[in-house]
């Protein structure tokens, strides 16, 4: 009788993960301003592909956790986002309690030692890299170029070999998002004169870390949640990007970070390990 009530605990749980918010993400997100109409990250569509995997999992996973945590985590959990204010509105899902601050560049501080030591090395690989158009994707106007080591958390391989120093200091990172949709690693180049609007990122999951490794000197800076800062070079930056933020280069220098997606300093470990395998690259 006992296996009998705890299958249907687990049947109820996957119908209300699998069902619950349907009707809200059938069309475009409310207040989605990201200006790549191809961006993966921004489609709601792909909202069913993640609820649906995540309650697949959840079927997966109730054998190798207490019961109480897994059901805790995913009461937390939603995939109806644009209920939330636009200041903080990720296009994918949301965990209710994590914190609500827009900056962590005070957390993590082994993360940032680490890359500010090597921003030397990485600049130089990337330098090298500059000359390789085929390693590199574009915005249609030519204005923001990114090199993906690691794009949704598929790692790319070619792209890798050409900055193996970069890639393998990555890895080392036990918080690195490497393995699940919501991480990446790359380097982004904002050519002097332009601007990326306002927009939100894919979940509060994670914290999105910039490294400076050339930065021009004048009005060139990061705004989050209506808050401005400005980068400089071998420092890191640590910012929420669920949150509304948006970038600015008014002078006619590039601006060239790394950028690094880590697990929300908020998150237990238990919580991240359920999370990986929730969102993990693997199941698809």
């Amino acid at each position: 009788m006992i296996w009998l009530l705890g299958g249907l605990v687990i049947l109820a749980w996957y119908l209300i993960i699998k069902y619950s918010f349907k009707k809200h993400v059938t069309g475009p997100v409310s207040g989605d301003i990201c200006p790549s109409p191809d961006c993966l990250r921004c489609s709601s569509r792909l909202k069913n592909t993640y609820r649906n995997q995540v309650a697949q999992q959840f079927l997966v996973l109730h054998s190798s956790y207490e019961a109480d945590v897994l059901e805790k985590l995913l009461e937390r959990l939603t995939f109806s986002t644009e209920e939330l204010p636009p200041q903080q509105r990720p296009t994918v899902c949301f965990l209710r309690g994590v914190s609500p601050e827009p900056w962590h560049t005070h957390k993590l501080g082994y993360i940032q030692d680490i890359l500010s030591d090597s921003s030397s090395a990485i600049k130089a690989e990337v330098i090298s890299a500059l000359d390789k158009p085929a390693l590199w994707s574009h915005s249609e106007d030519s204005s923001w170029r990114k090199l993906f080591l690691y794009n949704q958390g598929h790692k790319m391989s070619e792209n890798c070999s050409e900055l193996p120093r970069t890639t393998n200091l990555v890895e080392q990172f036990d918080v690195f998002m490497g393995s699940v949709i919501f991480g990446n690693c790359f380097i982004s180049i904002i050519e002097g004169s332009s601007v990326i609007e306002p927009h939100c990122g894919p979940t509060n999951l994670r914290v999105r870390c910039h490294l400076g490794l050339q930065i021009p000197a004048g009005d060139c800076q990061l705004t989050v949640a209506g808050e401005e800062s400005k980068w400089r070079d071998r420092e890191c930056i640590l910012f929420d990007d669920s949150f509304l933020h948006s970038v600015h280069n008014n002078t006619p220098a590039q601006r060239i970070i790394l950028i690094v997606d880590i697990w929300h300093p908020n998150l237990t470990l238990i919580e991240i390990d359920i999370l990986k395998k929730m969102f993990s690259t693997k199941t698809h």
